[in-house]
């Protein structure tokens, strides 16, 4: 009988060393294993970073310059904030020639050459973007929409 006693005190503070030992260890294991996952979680930050640098450099080159290879007289028009087909042309003209290749954006800057447009370093390229155009190609298509593009300026600007 006092070896069943025995037994099972012994069976029991092994089982009580058992539970103690597994409790104080638990914290450090969840520790390790959060400071092995640290370095891949990091390296996937980065890659992240870098994957949301990319898009955004690619809608900062898609925002920048706009397609008017099909625009209309509305659209030229709030392109060059409102003056007249002349002035247009005009401004298509200084220090151009008619087979260079230009970006224009929304706000009516007109690029020729390469330039960067964002701190990231994005760099838009008028001889390569999709939607360059050349000055003659631009001065064309003001043309062909100059009496609504004159029509809109003289509603808009009535001192001229």
């Amino acid at each position: 009988m006092k070896k069943k006693v025995y037994l099972i005190s012994f069976l029991l503070l092994l089982l009580i060393g058992f539970i103690t030992f597994t409790v104080y260890n638990k914290p450090k294991v969840q520790t390790q294993n959060s400071e092995e996952s640290k370095p891949k979680s990091q390296a996937l930050d980065k890659a992240a970073i870098e994957r949301s640098l990319k898009k955004a450099s690619e809608r900062n080159i898609e925002a920048f310059s706009i397609d008017l290879k099909s625009a209309g007289a509305e659209k030229i028009y709030e392109t060059f904030n409102g003056p007249n087909a002349d002035e247009i042309i005009t401004l298509l003209e200084m220090d151009r020639d008619d087979s260079d290749r230009i970006l224009v954006s929304p706000d009516g800057t007109i690029l020729s050459g390469q330039a960067t447009i964002d701190e990231n370093g994005t760099k838009v390229d008028s001889n390569t973007d999709k939607n360059s155009i050349t000055v003659k190609e631009l001065k064309d298509l003001v043309l062909e929409h100059k009496e609504k593009i004159d029509e809109l300026a003289a509603q808009n600007n009535p001192l001229e």
